[in-house]
């Protein structure tokens, strides 16, 4: 009997976690790619860079930003620093001393006694000091394309979303460890992209991600979720997504709109990443959201359990390695198409490694962001 009720549980959790994935495939599938060269935004636009201790990555995302085709006139730029304790002030002060031309605002950290510190404080000392209607976050250690920001600000235009998700991808794929993490990413995104076209966004990433700043204070802001110290992007699609229409939100599938960011560059820093991600769900209310998560997460510890337990059995082992090729199988449709599309199909040969890495990382990180402390740029988490 027992046998019967794992085996059960077991077909019935990869079932389910079927029906999330051909959910998002299809909605992928409905997503209209932009044409080419229609980009012809008019509209002011903010774009919030929150930062610590970023002395070594934010020259860089600045350049890529100054370098968008659109006048300078139509953005400004809100550098929001979040008490850094390096040179990060001073390097930006540098850089903008160059380029008087572009609109800019730097935050210090305690201007104005910022009741919170963290991201979501420098975030929202932000966007009090934004003139845009339109506000686009994004992170300090982020490149992007020149029209970047034309291609959101005019998604914008044509569609009146509350809340844009943008796509971001990992780039430095130089070890088999930045290949694997990229591989995985490229599924997150599919089913980042995928859902919210359903009207069922389930997740979001801040280090590409546009709202109007009108929604974001008419929905509370970040609100009773200031406790955690992250989910600045996620809580804030979870209360736009409770206050409007699902179809409010949208994901845009558009190469010129891409942002990238370097991985974790060892396992100590992917997990701590990992655990701080995790350590959020502790404020989720989003019925589907929880759905889709507690499933994902119980169908890969399933087939995890599934080969010890063939030590007792090996019908168990049978079944995990069966499920475990249902799971490559329904996960690659997905992972197929974000791959071409952000161009990484050079990372292919990886795909059934990056299947097992998953399985062990989402396996073991879930319970451990209830147990372990977790520490982010100096901060205990």
């Amino acid at each position: 009997m027992a046998l019967v009720i794992i085996g059960g549980t077991m077909i019935l959790l990869a079932i389910l976690y079927a029906f999330i994935l051909i959910l998002a495939m299809s909605g992928i599938v409905r997503l209209q790619i932009p044409a080419a060269g229609t980009h012809t935004p008019s509209i002011f636009t903010s774009i919030i860079i929150p930062v610590r201790n970023e002395e070594d990555t934010i020259t860089e995302c600045l350049k890529s930003i100054i370098h968008q085709t659109i006048s300078p006139k139509q953005f400004e730029v809100i550098i929001s620093d979040d008490f850094s304790e390096d040179k990060t002030v001073a390097v930006i002060r540098s850089f903008i001393a160059e380029w008087p031309q572009y609109n800019w605002v730097i935050i210090s950290g305690d201007e104005g006694k910022i009741a919170q510190s963290g991201k979501k404080g420098a975030i929202n000392h932000a966007i009090l000091r934004a003139q845009g209607a339109l506000v686009i976050t994004t992170d300090a250690d982020t490149y992007r394309g020149e029209q970047w920001l034309s291609s959101i600000m005019t998604y914008y235009k044509e569609t009146g979303a509350k809340m844009i998700l943008g796509p971001v991808a990992f780039d430095q794929e130089q070890t088999l460890f930045q290949k694997l993490q990229s591989l995985e990413f490229l599924g997150i995104m599919g089913v980042t992209a995928g859902l919210a076209n359903q009207g069922m966004a389930v997740m979001c990433n801040g280090a590409n991600l546009g709202y109007e700043k009108e929604v974001f204070h008419q929905a509370g802001g970040f609100g009773e979720n200031k406790r955690f110290a992250s989910g600045d992007d996620q809580f804030l699609l979870w209360t736009i997504k409770k206050k409007y229409d699902n179809r409010s939100i949208r994901f845009l599938l558009d190469q010129d709109a891409i942002v990238t960011t370097p991985g974790a560059d060892n396992l100590r820093t992917f997990f701590m990443q990992r655990l701080r991600w995790v350590s959020k769900s502790r404020g989720y209310r989003d019925g589907f959201v929880l759905f889709t998560g507690v499933v994902t997460y119980l169908f890969q510890a399933a087939l995890l359990a599934g080969f010890f337990l063939g030590f007792l059995s090996p019908i168990f082992l049978y079944l995990s390695v069966g499920l475990l090729l249902f799971k490559i199988l329904v996960d690659f449709p997905l992972v197929f198409f974000m791959g071409r599309f952000f161009r990484k199909q050079r990372l292919w040969p990886w795909y059934i490694p990056a299947q097992i890495f998953q399985i062990l990382y989402v396996t073991l990180t879930a319970p451990l962001a209830f147990i372990i402390p977790v520490k982010w740029k100096g901060r205990k988490i």
